[in-house]
């Protein structure tokens, strides 16, 4: 299927920069008005409940209208391709129609997040947040990379706040863009280029008996507050002063652990029962991330018999899921 069959794109940035050049009153409550199911689901995470914030976060950005214009072109320009490469990662065909997209301008929190909307899985890009167009390709992939996880797997209908599932599609979609683009450090997947993160992995792997001893201890958890230490920037009672986001890199390491025995596009079709089994029985021993680039590992011919696994062996919150 050509890539641009896979994609169905909905680019709000011309509508905002037409009601900020109108700068008529409470244009900006006006802004999704024509996108009545994106506004919802918008609201649906919080952050765009709050009229005020969302209006004053808006205004805030009016007079960036060249730049927002100039981000939304480049994105646009990226995503056929990026979504096409995780496709054929992923080895899906189209089924089930094609991705959506939203592009548009958010609330200069998160730059994109995979979310519901109208019953299915779409990528959400805000331009307003976007880096330089070899990140945004990175982060096009991972996003891609969990829209069509959802088309295997239903990840949609998997806990929100689950530990165990958080591990595995975050890692699976930091896999599927580090096999893409092989040859960057991993704290390049992890953040999306974003620069000054080689401290982070640093500690990461010097406390890295530490954060397994907890990931362990959590894996089972579905509740928010046992979710916030691992997969988002915002503080938590329960961090107890782990790195931000350490998760992300307890699950790129874990699904790689997996990925030594089975392609991309096995563990894309995996249900939550064997995806909880599988990240119990990788997370004990599990090494920590080596300081060596891994390269991109062979792909397993999808019939390849199954070899039985050695045990061992991301709103500030919502920058990305």
């Amino acid at each position: 299927m050509p890539p641009t069959d896979l994609l169905r794109v909905r680019d709000l940035v011309p509508e905002f920069l037409a009601g900020a050049e109108r700068i008529a009153p409470s244009w900006s409550s006006r802004y999704l008005a024509g996108h009545p199911d994106v506004a919802r689901a918008l609201r649906r995470d919080g952050d765009w409940s709050d009229a005020a914030g969302v209006a004053a976060a808006l205004d805030g950005l009016r007079d960036r209208a060249a730049d927002l214009a100039a981000r939304a072109e480049t994105v646009r320009a990226l995503l056929p391709g990026g979504v096409a490469a995780v496709a054929d990662a992923l080895g899906w065909s189209g089924d089930g129609g094609p991705v959506e997209c939203v592009v548009l301008v958010g609330l200069n929190q998160a730059n994109g997040w995979a979310g519901e909307l109208n019953g299915g899985y779409a990528l959400f890009l805000a331009v307003e947040q976007l880096g330089p167009p070899e990140d945004v390709e990175m982060l096009v992939r991972h996003e891609a990379a969990h829209v069509v996880h959802d088309r295997g797997a239903a990840i949609r209908d998997w806990p929100e706040y689950g530990v165990a599932n958080a591990l595995f599609t975050e890692g699976l979609a930091t896999q599927v863009t580090a096999e893409l683009d092989p040859g960057r450090p991993d704290e390049e997947y992890l953040w999306f280029g974003r620069p000054g993160h080689r401290r982070w992995l640093d500690e990461c792997r010097r406390r890295w008996p530490e954060i397994l001893r907890r990931v362990r201890a959590d894996v089972d958890a579905t509740d928010a507050a046992h979710h916030a230490p691992y997969f988002l920037m915002r503080d938590s009672p329960l961090a107890g002063g782990l790195p931000k986001r350490c998760g992300y890199l307890v699950g790129l390491t874990a699904v790689r652990h997996l990925r030594r025995h089975h392609t991309l596009r096995d563990l894309a079709t995996w249900p939550l029962p064997r995806v909880r089994a599988e990240m119990a029985a990788a997370l004990p021993d599990l090494p920590p991330p080596p300081r060596l680039i891994p390269r991109a590992l062979p792909a397993l011919s999808p019939r390849s018999p199954r070899v039985d696994h050695e045990v061992g062996g991301d709103k500030s919150d919502r920058g990305h899921r």
